[in-house]
C-alpha cells in the first residue's frame, strides 16, 4: 500500500526552523522581537514574525540556506519512517517554490536516502493543493487541511497539534509520530494493520 507523507510541519519541524531563520535574519532590524515557534498559529507567521511584509518574504525564508541547515525531523519521525518503509511504499510529497523544492530535494537525499520515491511540486504562491497526484487507495499524512480535503486518498491523517490551518479537519488525527506508528504498525488485524485491509 502507498503511504504519502508531507514534509513541512509533518515530517520536519519547519515552524521551528522558520522562526530560527527569521530571528537570525531580522535580529538587527528596528522593532525586532524574537519569534517563538511554539506560539505560531498563523500560516503566514504574521503572529510571531511581524517584520515579514508579504508572501515573498515568507517564501524567501522557506528557501534560505539557513532554514535547511536548521531543519530537523519531528521527534521520532525518522525512526518510525524507517519501520513504516518495511510495510508501505512511502512517497514523500511536498509543495514549494522552485528554490525551496531544489534545496528540499537535497535535504531529503542527505537525510532520508532510504526513501526512493519523492514528489516535489512547484507552485507559485505555495497554494496548498496536492490533487494533481493520484492517491487512490492510499494513505496521506499531512498537517494542512487543504492538502487533505483536496486529495483522493482513501485514508487521510491530519498530523500534529491544532493550528489555524487545520483546526476544522474532522477526520483522523495523529498528534505525533508515535501515534502514527500505533495507527499504521502496532494495531494489527490478521497480520495487517487496519488501514491495509482490502
Amino acid at each position: 500500500m502507498k503511504l504519502f507523507i508531507d514534509v513541512d510541519g509533518t515530517l520536519t519541524n519547519s515552524i521551528e526552523a522558520f522562526c530560527y531563520t527569521y530571528n537570525h535574519i531580522y535580529q538587527y532590524h528596528n522593532n525586532f522581537k524574537p519569534a517563538n515557534w511554539t506560539k505560531v498559529n498563523k500560516w503566514d507567521f504574521s503572529d510571531q514574525c511581524p517584520l515579514l511584509k508579504n508572501a515573498e518574504d515568507v517564501e524567501n525564508i522557506f528557501s534560505s540556506k539557513i532554514f535547511f541547515k536548521r531543519l530537523q525531523f519531528m521527534p521520532n519521525a525518522k525512526e518510525v519512517l524507517y519501520e513504516l518503509n518495511k510495510k508501505y511504499q512511502i512517497i514523500i510529497i511536498s509543495i514549494g517554490t522552485p528554490l525551496n523544492v531544489a534545496r528540499k530535494s537535497m535535504w531529503l537525499y542527505q537525510h532520508l536516502g532510504f526513501i526512493k520515491d519523492v514528489i516535489l511540486i512547484t507552485n507559485k504562491g505555495i497554494k496548498m493543493d496536492k490533487s494533481c497526484i493520484d492517491m487512490k487507495d492510499s494513505i496521506l499524512i499531512d498537517d494542512h487541511i487543504h492538502n487533505l480535503i483536496s486529495s483522493n486518498a482513501k485514508t487521510k491523517i491530519c498530523f500534529g497539534k491544532e493550528y489555524e490551518w487545520n483546526k476544522d479537519f474532522q477526520g483522523i488525527r495523529a498528534k505525533n509520530w508515535l501515534e502514527v506508528k500505533e495507527m499504521l504498525l502496532d494495531k494489527q488485524q490478521g497480520g495487517k494493520s487496519s488501514h491495509e485491509q482490502t
